[in-house]
């Protein structure tokens, strides 16, 4: 096949000789009298023939190149290498090759945030593009062996379908050169005329997907422009190579798209998802950027390696990362595998891909940003070197998967028969029993077709047996009813069920055993992401795996959760809180202006149980309520509507009383730009402007003292880069203002490592204490975490109450511990050597903090911003919280903690977490409320929203933003 051997560039000072793998050309450029010369020495390969030059002039005049195809350079304006090509050339492009070849079609299969359509280019034979329909019919068969007509059908499939490549670049925005790759990849492919080129197409589908996030890229190419000086700089740390805040990583909400192939938050993820489901492509291939003085990195990842993933899939993985490491060794590349990358998150795009049966492939090229860097022994990286080195993998690998077609094919069958046929003797069955809150359980379900995983409703009810539930408690057996959600592992996408659906995976011993070793070394963690994701303490479910279900006839979710709506004119309209949807409700009410009040309690009200947290609409305080409007405004919401044609409850409180507190339309800020975390920031103005669709600000953190504050009721500070960055930011004279506007009435919010900085006493905001600040008052913590708990136990004697005065039972009285039955942190005096030696042991036990856990979690339901967050089900006055980082909250009264991490002996729901890091975090605070004057500071341990789907805790998270003005502070009385 023809390969690239030079990219044209302004000049090339370094007489380069450059050789493609065992697809050779020699093509050496040098700068003479200001001019680039080439000389181009073509040495037929055994394989993929001669590469041409990177012109246009000499393109065209290449016999090996089909002169009918549009050259890149003809279109986009620059040769390719020259300079990261921008969305609009890159479209212009693809449309042309889609209008020049038949040998190309283009697909439009999303729309990004901005309104950017994203394409993939597929490429192949004028045969296979005349049955692309069939191939993609008859490769869904080997996904899913039910559709063959037997096993001879399934012989005959892998002898004459085609591989199906799907080619995925620059899903992070400021990775550049991949997509420049992508684009010379499609034009040797379209044009190229050789025996390589001709059998790549023969034999395989090959779907380019060029630029998957384009929002980012553009964000960051305007920045970059104006930061370009006349002469070029090589300096990796120079602006003109990193960019502003946003930089260009995330999307135009600023998520990590390659964390959002589990939750599936954004279209551009989605629409990708949804094609790849429909293609079920053989390879994918996801290519990346790293740091400027790196190498190059790419498959196979080490450990730890998810525990659903076949070995066959990490064995092609293997192999096709020694084809790529020959084809980089003929070039006298640099190269490395198996360090810092690995396997065990399912959200990364080639984690992803190989839980859907196709060999997901990863590389990073060291990113000089459309320009030059020279790196630490002194020798220059150029962008043209980059572009070459992704094209040189991609091509690589497609010529990989055309070898082992057959073999490939054979095993993505074999697998999927396994995945309908394996030993059930396990858990095999998840279900998820209908819950009052319908808005999380539609997510998942939603969730849950996104992935193609199968699943349904339970027409009956079901009797079940070996059940374990998301707290590891089990029972023998336990009947489930009908409306119950039901998936069974046993279908096509089997491992993908297992990866996203599991309660708690395992790491190997080995691979915990050269954890700790790292640990200790203090090296730090092996860990590239989170250790634990499952969807169901995630989303706050109570849900079940069985090991024994029966038959059971699945019905539509329609047929199991009707939703009421009453038009019946009364006192006021009541709107169920079960719902999480019920503060997108509380917001398009707030925003039409209307007096909308919240129960603090719950009620109960023409025979029907409402929670706390459900709202009240009372006709006499405003006339603008009436049934049809209501409607209206509460179009596309999924709460249900109740007329009150009373204000006498039947239970609790009455409809007219003062349990029913006022909401304050919330105006809303969020910090942004450094140090803020822009993934943090994002989530919050995702949340706020995507799903709520309320106004909020987004400003400056570093104009915070000059800023209007009194604009605002609620001010957001996500979480940071470091708590140290941020007190540089918010130092003595902007803390004292937010201080200010806090005590006339404002919400502010706090999370993860912002929440640690307030927490530190100098801050001046709040009472909440960092842990390694009060190591020698942890006795004085831990009296009132007991304290805490057992007033959530009252039970009282009345006859202790008229006989000793006592008149509360052992369950209510002051635990009088033997200092020998305390922690032994809190046995340990004040003061001295005592305190000193508990930092030292602090500074070691923050060595082993989790990079991503589920822990379990203690709520108190009566306190406004735990509302709703038992209405999933978990009856239990407890729920999974993902816990990252070091940062350990203390409380004690005055201050409120709604949310508590519980003790060390019930602390670990899902992930790795180290007995060390478990006994700093129990007991700890996660949620803290506290007054100041008539406003109050809410400080959350780590990111409520964390990656846009943690649907369990956002519930926590928009009780303060959209409850919080009005139950958590004091508003001025209307004049």
């Amino acid at each position: 096949m023809w390969m690239p051997h030079g990219f044209s560039r302004r000049c090339d000072r370094h007489g380069l000789a450059t050789r493609i793998g065992s697809l050779s050309l020699v093509l050496t450029a040098g700068c003479v009298g200001g001019q680039v010369g080439t000389t181009v020495v073509r040495a037929a390969p055994p394989e993929l023939g001669a590469a041409p030059p990177w012109t246009a002039e000499s393109a065209k005049a290449d016999a090996r190149l089909d002169p009918r195809i549009p050259t890149p350079e003809s279109i986009i304006g620059h040769a390719v290498g020259e300079g990261a090509v921008r969305y609009e050339s890159l479209i212009r492009y693809l449309k042309a090759l889609d209008e020049a070849s038949p040998l190309v079609s283009l697909t439009p299969y999303a729309e990004s945030h901005e309104g950017r359509t994203l394409y993939h280019l597929t490429i192949t034979s004028e045969a296979h593009h005349a049955r692309l329909d069939q191939i993609k019919a008859d490769n869904a068969k080997l996904l899913d062996p039910r559709k063959l007509t037997g096993s001879e059908e399934g012989v005959r499939l892998i002898e004459s379908l085609p591989g199906m490549a799907w080619m995925a670049y620059a899903i992070h925005g400021d990775e550049l050169s991949s997509t420049d790759a992508a684009v010379m990849l499609a034009y040797l492919l379209t044009a190229g005329t050789d025996e390589g080129t001709q059998r790549l197409r023969d034999e395989l589908v090959i779907h380019i997907d060029p630029l998957m996030n384009p929002d980012g890229r553009e964000r960051y190419l305007s920045q970059l422009q104006p930061l370009q000086g006349k002469v070029e700089n090589p300096d990796h740390q120079a602006m003109q190579h990193t960019g502003l805040w946003s930089a260009g990583r995330g999307n135009h909400y600023l998520f990590d798209m390659n964390r959002d192939w589990l939750p599936l938050v954004h279209p551009e993820t989605r629409g990708r998802a949804a094609k790849i489901i429909e293609w079920n492509p053989h390879l994918v291939v996801d290519s990346h950027e790293m740091g400027a003085l790196d190498t190059y990195l790419f498959d196979p990842p080490r450990e730890p390696f998810n525990v659903n993933l076949s070995e066959t899939m990490l064995e092609w993985r293997r192999r096709f990362s020694a084809d790529q490491a020959r084809a980089f060794d003929q070039h006298g590349w640099s190269y490395y595998t198996r360090e810092w990358y690995e396997a065990w998150y399912p959200g990364y795009t080639d984690i992803w891909a190989s839980f859907h049966g196709a060999v997901g492939i990863l590389y990073e090229q060291a990113g000089v940003n459309a320009a030059l860097v020279k790196q630490r022994a002194g020798n220059i990286l150029t962008y043209r070197d980059a572009v070459h080195h992704q094209l040189v993998s991609s091509l690589s690998n497609l010529e990989t998967l055309r070898k082992n077609r057959r073999d490939i094919l054979r095993d993505y069958l074999a697998d999927h028969e396994w995945a309908l046929t394996a030993d059930q003797s396990g858990h095999e069955t998840l279900l998820v029993p209908p819950v009052a809150d319908r808005d999380r359980v539609a997510r998942l379900a939603d969730l849950l077709t996104r992935q193609g995983i199968e699943f349904g409703y339970a027409g009956t009810a079901v009797e079940a047996g070996g059940v374990v539930n998301v707290f590891g408690q089990k029972t023998e057996a336990k009947t489930f009813p009908a409306g119950s959600l039901v998936v069974r592992a046993a279908q096509p996408r089997r491992r993908l069920v297992r990866a996203l659906l599991e309660f708690d995976p395992r790491m190997t011993e080995s691979y915990l055993q050269d954890e700790r070793k790292d640990l200790e070394n203090r090296r730090g963690t092996r860990a590239y992401d989170v250790s634990a994701w499952n969807l169901c303490m995630a989303y706050g479910l109570d849900a079940y795996w069985a090991e024994r279900v029966g038959e059971v006839t699945l019905r539509e979710a329609d047929q199991v959760f009707p939703r009421r709506v009453s038009d019946e004119p009364a006192y006021g309209y009541v709107i169920d809180g079960a719902s999480a949807d019920v503060h997108r409700a509380a917001a398009r009410l707030l925003e039409a202006g209307w007096p909308v009040r919240v129960a603090i309690e719950p009620f109960t009200l023409g025979g029907h149980e409402f929670n706390a947290g459900s709202l009240l609409l009372r006709t006499h305080e405003s006339p603008a309520i009436d049934p049809q409007k209501t409607k209206t405004l509460l179009e596309g919401i999924d709460v249900d509507v109740f007329p009150a044609v009373t204000a006498l409850s039947e239970d609790g409180p009455d409809l007219g009383g003062q349990r029913f507190g006022l909401l304050v339309k919330p105006r809303v800020a969020v910090a942004m730009d450094w140090p803020v975390s822009t993934t943090s920031f994002g989530a919050a103005w995702f949340l706020l402007d995507a799903r709520l669709g309320i106004r909020s600000s987004p400003c400056n953190i570093q104009a915070l003292q000059f800023l209007d504050l009194r604009k605002y009721n609620v001010i957001v500070l996500p979480d940071v880069w470091n708590s140290s960055a941020l007190g540089a930011v918010l130092n003595e004279t902007v803390r004292e203002k937010l201080k200010q506007w806090v005590q006339t009435g404002g919400t502010l919010i706090a999370l993860g490592d912002a929440a640690s900085f307030l927490a530190q006493a100098s801050a001046g905001l709040s009472e909440v204490r960092w842990r390694q600040d009060v190591l020698d008052k942890l006795a004085v913590y831990q009296e009132a975490v007991e304290k805490e708990r057992k007033a959530r136990r009252i039970a009282v004697d009345s006859s202790k109450l008229w006989g000793d005065g006592s008149g509360i039972d052992d369950a209510g009285t002051e635990d009088k511990k033997s200092e020998s039955a305390k922690p032994p942190e809190a046995q340990k005096p004040a003061g001295g050597a005592d305190v000193e030696a508990l930092k030292r042991e602090d500074e070691w036990k923050r060595i082993f903090s989790p990079s991503g856990a589920f822990l379990n979690a203690s709520i108190n339901p009566e306190h406004w911003l735990c509302f709703g967050l038992q209405t999933a089900g978990l009856n239990e006055e407890r729920m999974p919280v993902l816990v990252s980082g070091a940062g350990v909250l203390m409380s004690k009264h005055p201050v409120q903690t709604p949310i508590r991490l519980a003790s060390k002996d019930q602390l670990r729901a899902s992930g790795l977490l180290w007995p060390e890091a478990a006994d700093r975090l129990a007991d700890s605070a996660y949620v803290t409320v506290e007054r100041v004057g008539y406003g109050q500071v809410i400080l959350f341990r780590d990111d409520p929203f964390f990656r846009g789907y943690t649907e369990g805790m956002v519930r926590a998270y928009l009780n303060a933003l959209i409850f919080g003005p009005g139950l958590g502070a004091t508003q001025e009385v209307p004049w």
